[in-house]
């Protein structure tokens, strides 16, 4: 049953962003809005942040983290910079991990430990 759920969400994700984004794309134009955009890349990037730590926990979990840690992927209301963000903190942490979040602080400055989710 959860398989199919998936397979339908996928689907319907596949079909309808591509008229979702043109729609996005004719409003703002016609408002003159270039807020519009940004709010919906940015909630775009926050949903594919969040599916990414769910759907990459397992990977994410042995090859950014130390097996001891107790901030773990996997939880589908978080980003993947979060649960970085706190491992940065305990210092969990492995060579992927900290090669990641370098790479995160090069486009913006603290990224993981200001994402971090309470």
């Amino acid at each position: 049953m959860n398989f199919i759920l998936f397979l339908l969400a996928f689907i319907l994700v596949a079909v309808f962003t591509p008229l979702g984004f043109i729609t996005v794309i004719i409003i703002s134009l016609l408002n003159w809005n270039k807020g519009i955009l940004q709010d919906y890349f940015f909630n775009l990037a926050l949903s594919l942040d969040q599916f990414g730590n769910v759907s990459m926990q397992r990977t994410f979990n042995l090859i950014l983290i130390k097996k001891e840690s107790i901030h773990k992927f996997g939880n589908p209301d978080e980003t993947i910079s979060s649960v970085l963000g706190k491992n940065q903190k305990a210092a969990t942490l492995i060579y992927f991990g900290k090669r990641l979040v370098a790479l995160l602080d090069a486009i913006e400055k603290d990224h993981s430990l200001k994402s971090i989710n309470q």
